[in-house]
């Protein structure tokens, strides 16, 4: 398995190479390369129904697509894929959709998103290669090749009416790459398939506990790397007696064959797991770096209100490098990260076509809508895609801010989603402001911060903002009176707007709720019970579903009132 390992990593490396330069070469002339791939996405899907209704044929250029396609939203293309969902053929597209890939279902119920063969080489191979090529630039240890943990599953949902799987976008991915997976990766192919996650990130834990040499950590968001140090800390003896030896606890629930396959793998070590014990007594603190002492980087998500887990992640994991590798959706990959430690992203000009709405017109009927090499410095945005399944001018609610030029790029942050922010009067305090504002009320409480989310009450007189609150020491939430005042006053400086809406009294006061600890995992399972994606689950930051709201409810925390 050593010289296939080598070998692979070698000519994944190569590709990579290969990749990154093009990228390279491409972000010189972004405008052109983006015009060309808008170019190719017509031709190849002209005589689709969609392409018939818009005249893609008389399209030549970025002018004649904005005057003869309209701009879309999901809901746009609803009664399309229920009927390519039942099985119709060239509808908004002319190849054949091999897959849905389901959004993550975290700002409402999960979205269909056709996937064809095209479509999928190309997010998968931009996904893995490209950003393979600017990892080995950003972290040059990466070179040496190295197996990690990918915190990850290939479950699939389910399958429509006409017989086509869905399943999460990065399901499909890894339901394509099987064959490599035991080289890149320490977890056995039976654990992607897992639905019980508890369960799951217990077996990966333990077999990237077999890996003295592990490289790196790789999860979509870093919540699940959280999750899985926790884990460590309250599973720590059953792991090293499952070290000693070459088995798997009882405790955890198996299907009897699954357990076989996977206790083959497993080989008795009672070095490793007297190591563990003897690091786990030492303590928490920087625990990843002394058991895995070659780890080279984490690979997350770690922007935006990502960063509530990333600071509680650096307990365990030091100063290790955090490469926040893509930015992308279920519908196409975006952008690229072109170094660690770092949340900005230069857009992927071959990925998908790319569009922007000047956020300040993007409410308005007609807003103005600028290509790739149009926009400006220190200004933000609404983007606009069209991928090539079948979204065209697809707005697909993210705003993002240009925050430098990558070349000819624009490198670009994103900002928050269209209905993620919280705008009861016009005050648009922002996610990240939020965030801020939150931790600061959390010092002056006197307990750390877990999780968070808001809602909106508009049933009285004045509307106000509900935030749900996790801590992690909620008995030192004595007063919640006093609390609710230092949220407000910490919100009011971190958004002198909805002070002045608290002053001029458009803004009722904040209603803070206190929930149990672990409500936001259940709040997750709830969201993933409800179609959310497994791989792509998050947090809403803004509650609208009204179920939600008395499920979080129902798990308030009666503190003291004075």
């Amino acid at each position: 398995m050593a010289v296939l390992q080598k070998i692979l990593g070698f000519t994944l490396n190569a590709a990579a190479g290969s990749y990154r330069r093009k990228f390279e070469k491409d972000t010189l002339h972004a405008g052109s390369v983006n015009e060309a791939v808008l170019k190719e996405i017509l031709k190849l899907n002209v005589d689709s129904e969609y392409g018939r209704k818009y005249q893609f044929s008389s399209i030549i250029s970025p002018a004649d697509y904005k005057e003869k396609v309209p701009l879309t939203t999901y809901e746009d293309y609803r009664p399309y894929i229920e009927r390519m969902a039942n099985g119709e053929k060239n509808i908004l597209t002319s190849l054949p959709v091999i897959y849905f890939g389901l959004s993550s279902g975290t700002t409402g119920k999960s979205k269909l998103i056709p996937v064809t063969a095209l479509s999928r080489k190309i997010i998968n191979s931009h996904m893995m290669l490209l950003t393979q090529g600017m990892l080995l630039q950003a972290v040059p240890g990466a070179q040496n090749g190295g197996r990690g943990l990918l915190l990850m599953n290939s479950v699939r949902a389910g399958m429509t009416a006409g017989g086509i799987p869905t399943g999460a976008a990065t399901s499909g991915g890894m339901n394509s790459m099987k064959f490599i997976l035991p080289y890149l990766w320490t977890s056995p192919p039976e654990i992607l398939q897992l639905t019980d996650q508890r369960t799951a990130l217990y077996l990966h834990l333990l077999f990237a506990l077999q890996e003295k040499d592990l490289a790196y950590i790789n999860a979509p968001y870093p919540s699940p790397i959280l999750q899985l140090f926790h884990l460590l800390e309250e599973e720590w003896e059953s792991l090293v007696g499952d070290l000693a030896g070459g088995s798997i606890s009882k405790h955890l629930n198996l299907e009897p064959e699954v357990r076989s396959n996977l206790e083959k793998r497993l080989r008795a070590d009672a070095g490793r797991a007297e190591q563990l014990e003897g690091e786990v007594r030492k303590g928490f603190t920087g625990i990843a770096c002394r058991l895995w002492p070659k780890m080279l980087y984490l690979c997350c998500v770690a922007g935006g209100s990502f960063s509530i887990y990333m600071d509680k992640l650096r307990r365990y994991t030091g100063q290790i490098p955090v490469y926040s590798a893509v930015y992308g959706a279920t519908e196409a990959m975006l952008g690229i990260c072109t170094r660690t430690n770092d949340v900005t992203y230069a857009v992927t000009p071959r990925t998908a076509y790319h569009e922007f709405i000047p956020v300040e017109e993007a409410e308005t009927p007609n807003p103005t809508v600028l290509n790739l090499d149009q926009l400006e410095k220190g200004k933000s945005y609404e983007v606009v895609l069209t991928n090539h399944a079948g979204f065209y001018r697809y707005r697909l609610g993210d705003v993002i801010k240009v925050v430098d030029y990558y070349n000819s790029c624009p490198v670009v942050e994103f900002l928050y989603r269209k209905g993620q922010l919280l705008n009861l009067t016009g005050e648009k305090t922002r996610e990240a402001a939020v965030l801020e504002a939150l931790k600061n009320a959390a010092k002056q409480w006197g307990s750390d911060l877990t999780d968070y989310t808001t809602a909106v009450d508009i049933d009285g007189a004045l509307g106000r903002y509900v935030f749900f609150v996790e801590v992690r020491d909620p008995g030192k939430i004595s007063d919640i009176t006093a609390c609710q005042v230092i949220l407000e006053k910490a919100l009011e400086e971190a958004n002198p707007r909805y002070r002045a809406g608290i002053e001029a009294g458009r803004i009722g006061s904040v209603l803070l709720q206190v929930v149990q600890p672990g409500s936001f995992l259940r709040l997750q399972r709830e969201l993933v019970l409800r179609g959310a994606s497994e791989n792509q689950v998050k947090v809403p930051r803004l509650l609208g579903d009204e179920s939600l709201k008395d499920f979080l409810s129902q798990l308030t925390i009666k503190v003291g009132i004075k």
